[in-house]
């Protein structure tokens, strides 16, 4: 199950399919990646390959077919439930005509983050006032390009 392909869509066959469908259809993909057949770089037909093989030793063998579909019902499911509660999320909060969303809260990080930044402007500031001041600048000067 790894990626976002299942093995059903590597092979290109229904979640139905029989081990002839199952068989059928390895055979047809192996043809087009063997490398005197296809166009592909060498090395993406042997990773393709590598992923029609092993979608193929698994669906093939009716325990880890069973093993993988009820994983992927589950994952299905899973993904079901976090859409639905997207939206319900959306539903709850329409009142407040921010459609974005509810803001988490800062982290510690984020917080600390946010308070570096204001005080390395405040101390930039601050220098900025003492060393024109030593140098003898004023600091209600007229910028040399507004004076004709």
């Amino acid at each position: 199950m790894k990626g976002d392909l299942s093995y059903y869509k590597i092979l290109g066959v229904n979640e139905n399919a029989s081990n002839n469908e199952l068989r059928k259809a390895f055979c047809r993909l192996s043809i087009e990646l063997h490398p005197d057949t296809t166009s592909l770089d060498l090395e993406e037909a042997k990773n393709k390959f590598q992923k029609v093989l092993e979608a193929y030793e698994n669906l093939n063998n009716s325990s880890f077919r069973k093993i993988y579909d009820e994983k992927l019902k589950e994952k299905s499911k899973i993904a079901y439930e976090n859409k639905k509660n997207v939206f319900n999320s959306f539903l709850i909060n329409s009142s407040n005509q921010n459609l974005v969303g509810n803001r988490r809260p800062f982290s510690n990080g984020e917080i600390f983050s946010l308070f570096l930044l204001i005080m390395i402007i405040f101390v930039c500031l601050t220098l900025s006032i003492v060393i024109a001041s030593l140098t003898g600048k004023e600091l209600d000067t007229i910028p040399p390009w507004l004076v004709k």
